[in-house]
C-alpha cells in the first residue's frame, strides 16, 4: 500500500512516527512521512536508512532564537496547562497550519490511506474531504474521554466526579481549539466539528493509542475504534545509534550513574543551560552518585572536570538507560516508556501539561518517585528524590518487571497489523 504519514511537535512527538514509518517500509509498504518540527530539526537521516520518502514542513514564521526562547520559557512559567496550550498553538501552530494543510491535501492525492498525530487536524480535512481513510495516532492515553478515568488536571475525587470533571475538561479545550479547526473546515466546506476529544482528535475508523498496555488499560466504555497498539519504539534491529566516546567507559567504571535529561524542554539558552546545569550539579553533589547529564550544548568547565559525571548531547536510550540506576527526566510520553522498558525507576520534572500526567502515572505503578515541577525547581528537591527512590529496592524491582513485559510488546508491529487490517478491510 502507499500510506501517508503527518506528524507536529517536538522530537517525541515525531519519533513514534519515524519508528512507524520505518516498520511500515520493512513490511512492504511505500511511505511518506511528513515533519513539522517546531524547532526544525533534521530527520533526513533517518528517512535515508529506513527507506521512506521525508517531507519537511517548516514554520514560515519561524521566530529567532531569542525570540523562541522567551515564549518557551514563558510557557514553563505558566503552569497553567490551559494558558501553556494557547501559547504553544498561537506560537508552534497557528502559523504553520496553512503549509501542514497544503502538504496534507498533497498527501491524500498520492496515498491510499494516511495516519496522522492527533494534533494535526488538517490531515483530517484534507482526508475527509478527498475521501481517503485516515488513522489517527495518539501518544498518551489521558484525551480520551471515560467515566471509569479521572479527567486530567482534575484532583480524582472518586468515579462519582468523573462526569463533571471531564465536562469541565472537554469545554476549556473545545474553547481553544474548536475555533481553530472549524475555521479551515467551514473554509473546506466541511459541517463543524462538536467535540475536539472525540472528533478531531480520533479517527473515526481507528484511533491507535501508542501507549504500552503495561500502563494503558482500555476502560470499559471506551468505543472499539480506540485500540491499544503499544510504545512506537524502533526495534533492536532497527537501531543503530552508537554510544558517545568515551560512555561505555565511564558505565564500566562504578556504580550504575542516574541519568538526567529535560530532552525538549531544554530552551537554548546558555544562561538557561547553566541554570539547569547548576542545579544538576549540586544535586549530585548532595545525593552523592555519579551522573550522566545530557545537555544540547554549552560550556560547562566545573561538569567536565567532574570524575563522576559524564555529558552528552545526545544518547540512545535503549542502549544506556539499562545501565542505570534511574532516570530524572521531563515526562515525555516517548523518554516516559523509554525508563520502563529499560526497566528503571524515574522521577518526573514536569514542564507542561500532560507531563504531569505522566508523573501521575508512574507514581501509581509504584516505578516513579514523587513528580516535581520545574517552575521554582531546586536540587535539594531533586537529591531528597533521588535518595527516597534509591531507598527503595522494591521500586527497581516493579520497574525491571513492568520492562520485561514491555520488552515482548512489539508496539510497531501491532500497529501495522491493526493498520492493514482497517485499510485493506
Amino acid at each position: 500500500m502507499k500510506i501517508g504519514l503527518q506528524a507536529w511537535g517536538s522530537e517525541g512527538d515525531i519519533q513514534p512516527f519515524t519508528a512507524l514509518a520505518a516498520g511500515l517500509v520493512k513490511a512492504g509498504h511505500s511511505v511518506t512521512l511528513v515533519v513539522t518540527d517546531n524547532i526544525g530539526r533534521d530527520y533526513s537521516e533517518l528517512a535515508k536508512r529506513f527507506g521512506y520518502r521525508l517531507i519537511s514542513v517548516s514554520n514560515p514564521e519561524m521566530p529567532s532564537a531569542e525570540a523562541a526562547d522567551k515564549v518557551w520559557r514563558q510557557i514553563i512559567e505558566l503552569g497553567n496547562p490551559i494558558k501553556q496550550a494557547e501559547l504553544v498553538m498561537k506560537y508552534g501552530f497557528d502559523p504553520v497550519v496553512e503549509p501542514m494543510y497544503a502538504a496534507a491535501v498533497k498527501l491524500c492525492e498520492e496515498n491510499e490511506a494516511v495516519v496522522g498525530h492527533f494534533f494535526v487536524y488538517p490531515l483530517r480535512v484534507a482526508a475527509e474531504k478527498s475521501s481517503v481513510p485516515m488513522a489517527t495516532v495518539n501518544i498518551v492515553h489521558n484525551c480520551i474521554p471515560s467515566s471509569w478515568v479521572c479527567p486530567p488536571g482534575i484532583p480524582n475525587l472518586g468515579r462519582w466526579s468523573y462526569g463533571l470533571g471531564w465536562r469541565l475538561v472537554r469545554t476549556m479545550v473545545n474553547r481553544i481549539f474548536l475555533p481553530r479547526v472549524n475555521l479551515l473546515r467551514s473554509r473546506e466546506g466541511l459541517s463543524p466539528d462538536k467535540d475536539v476529544m472525540t472528533q478531531t482528535w480520533a479517527s473515526d475508523k481507528i484511533n491507535l493509542v501508542a501507549v504500552s498496555p503495561q500502563i494503558c488499560k482500555a476502560p470499559p466504555d471506551w468505543e472499539s475504534r480506540h485500540r491499544i497498539c503499544g510504545f512506537l519504539n524502533p526495534p533492536a534491529n532497527l537501531m543503530t545509534d552508537d554510544l558517545p566516546d568515551g560512555l561505555d567507559s565511564f558505565l564500566s567504571a562504578g556504580s550504575p550513574p542516574i541519568y538526567m535529561t529535560f530532552g525538549s524542554m531544554l530552551i537554548n539558552n546558555q544562561d538557561y543551560l547553566s541554570e539547569v546545569a547548576e542545579i544538576w550539579e549540586q544535586e549530585v553533589r548532595r545525593a552523592g552518585c555519579r551522573a550522566i547529564l545530557q545537555l544540547p550544548w554549552g560550556d560547562f568547565p566545573s561538569l567536565s572536570a567532574n570524575p563522576d559525571v559524564f555529558l552528552v548531547r545526545r544518547c540512545p536510550y535503549k542502549k544506556v538507560f539499562p545501565r542505570c540506576s534511574m532516570v530524572i527526566h521531563h515526562g515525555g510520553a516517548g523518554t516516559t516508556q523509554s525508563t520502563l522498558l529499560a526497566g528503571r525507576p524515574s522521577i518526573i520534572v514536569a514542564h507542561v501539561s500532560d507531563q504531569f500526567f505522566w508523573g501521575s502515572e508512574l507514581e501509581q505503578l509504584g516505578v516513579g518517585g514523587k513528580t516535581l515541577r520545574r517552575k521554582g525547581l531546586t536540587s535539594r528537591q531533586l537529591s531528597n528524590g533521588i535518595l527516597r527512590v534509591l531507598g527503595r529496592p522494591e521500586m527497581e524491582e516493579r520497574a525491571k518487571s513492568l520492562g520485561k513485559m514491555m520488552s515482548v510488546e512489539g508496539g510497531v508491529a501491532t500497529a501495522i497489523q491493526l493498520i492493514e487490517q482497517t485499510f485493506r478491510g
